[in-house]
């Protein structure tokens, strides 16, 4: 029986120990992030020299970003290479390819070990700025802060055609501002979306229903990573 529990004991160790192994850690979240060999500046290079704008997103003039998540391994390879957000059969296959067929990178360490990261990055399919030969690129500058695709104009619009007066606050002749906190997600999806400043019930509810069906943002960037952040705005109940 004593031994019995000892090799019990010792598997529910070896188990922890493989788990452990195999967590995946957030890449803001160690000490040293993963790297590709040389810097992001010789990742830009290999991307602009291998990867390849699709002739079919050509010729449906596709354009636009394909969000990219993967794992860096703890000997550099890229592993679990998945789109967040895609774009078109076409561009996503050809983001994933340039992934999987990548150079191992300097994987990320903790406590003086490597360990596995999850990592985001953008590939952003211009036909204006790919030049001549019509490539796609890494998607480098920064973006401070999320937006609706389009801008505000295309999402004043879609406001305007989607949101609905109650007929409660009509009746009442209730107008004002709806103000509205939410994430925006790394894929662009919203969540957590709460009133900070109250109108009515009805208005309140019905500020939540149009931002819960809003098509995806456009994340926020931060070094051509695509990062959750917060989004504050306001929506307007007008009886005029």
């Amino acid at each position: 029986m004593i031994l019995a529990l000892m090799g019990c004991a010792m598997f529910i160790n070896q188990v922890k120990a493989q788990n452990k192994d195999a967590k995946v850690y957030d890449f803001v979240s160690v000490q040293k992030q993963p790297a590709y060999p040389g810097g992001m500046p010789k990742f830009y290079e290999y991307v602009k020299k291998e990867i390849k704008y699709p002739e079919i997103a050509k010729k449906n003039k596709t354009q636009g970003r394909v969000f990219v998540s993967f794992v860096v391994e703890k000997d550099g390879k890229l592993t679990d290479i998945v789109v967040l957000r895609g774009l078109s059969p076409e561009t996503n296959a050809e983001a994933i390819r340039l992934f999987k067929q990548s150079p191992k990178w300097s994987p990320a360490m903790q406590n003086g070990k490597p360990v596995r990261v999850k990592y985001n990055m953008a590939i952003n399919f211009d036909l204006a700025k790919a030049g001549n030969n019509r490539t796609a690129s890494l998607q480098q500058p920064d973006t401070k802060t999320p937006e609706y695709e389009g801008g505000l104009t295309n999402l004043y619009r879609y406001l305007a055609k989607n949101i609905k007066y109650p007929k409660v606050a009509k009746k009442n002749n209730v107008q004002g501002k709806v103000m509205l906190s939410f994430n925006v997600e790394e894929d662009g999806s919203l969540s957590n979306i709460t009133v900070i400043k109250s109108l009515s019930k009805e208005t309140d509810e019905e500020a939540i229903r149009v931002m819960k069906s809003s098509p995806r943002w456009n994340p926020r960037l931060d070094k051509g990573i695509p990062v959750r952040s917060k989004y504050v705005m306001n929506i307007n109940f007008t009886l005029s």
